[in-house]
């Protein structure tokens, strides 16, 4: 497990060089984090890692930039920082993403899991 969180981060490193903040916590904090999140509730030894993944994420951005994403944020998983918001609207549109008010619901709780394990 701590080799796959490290390499995330070293390629979340990576993506704020070419692409951005908001892409490189996307797609450290929207997908990898949030999924790391879920699979620790199951599993005691990447639950035991979480403080070493959190630790590193504070280390890499401040926490005004994870603030601003984690308050502008639309989606998480790959498809939040993907996908723009019009290819989003046009996979939602043609059915490709459904409309599941229990998945929006578990998203907000998770974003807010987030928030409070980030900066609090």
């Amino acid at each position: 497990m701590r080799e796959i969180w490290k390499d995330q981060c070293e390629a979340a490193v990576r993506i704020e060089e070419d692409f951005g903040v908001e892409k490189a916590l996307g797609y450290l904090v929207g997908e990898k984090l949030s999924n790391f999140l879920k699979i620790s509730d199951q599993n005691p030894e990447w639950a035991e890692e979480l403080p070493a993944f959190i630790a590193r994420i504070r280390e890499l951005f401040e926490p005004s930039k994870i603030r601003m994403f984690l308050d502008t944020v639309e989606h998480l998983g790959a498809m939040g920082h993907v996908a723009t918001r019009e290819e989003y609207e046009k996979m939602h549109l043609f059915g490709m993403i459904s409309d599941d008010p229990v998945q929006a619901t578990e998203e907000i709780l998770m974003v807010e899991r987030i928030r409070k394990l980030l900066l609090e």
